[in-house]
């Protein structure tokens, strides 16, 4: 079995756990025209590319926190990571990634996140992209 085969394979598993359905771009503030409520409107859609639909898996690496020293006390941050398909474009850092659906979590649905970074580099199952989590 070659490498080839191996990252194949992989990748299928990868595809395979993504739960979750996401769209991704730049949105700007707004309100909703029936009920007069601020929301958010998407200006430019980056994932997925129409028709698709926009797979993924939002990973928390740990259920543990990591310790931040603070001005008064520490605080406490999680870092997810956003997993989709490999050959999915890259998202840019400073994207907004809108989960509507999730077959596993539904607390997810509905979160907003903005992704921090460049995706991990190497031989991947999935571009993975660091994110933060916006209210």
């Amino acid at each position: 079995m070659t490498l080839h085969d191996v990252l194949a394979e992989g990748r299928a598993a990868a595809n395979a756990r993504m739960t979750e359905t996401v769209v991704a771009g730049i949105y700007t503030d707004g309100t909703d025209p029936v009920t007069l409520e601020p929301t958010r409107v998407l200006v430019q859609q980056v994932y997925p590319v129409p028709p698709a639909t926009g797979v993924a898996w939002i990973k928390y690496p740990s259920l543990s926190v990591a310790e931040r020293e603070g001005p008064s006390m520490p605080v406490q941050k999680q870092t997810p990571e956003l997993r989709i398909p490999h050959g999915s474009p890259v998202l840019p850092e400073g994207t907004e990634v809108h989960v509507t659906a999730s077959t596993i979590d539904p607390t997810l649905v509905g979160r907003r996140y903005k992704v921090t970074g460049a995706p991990q580099a190497g031989q991947t199952t999935s571009l993975r992209h660091p994110l933060e989590e916006v209210s």
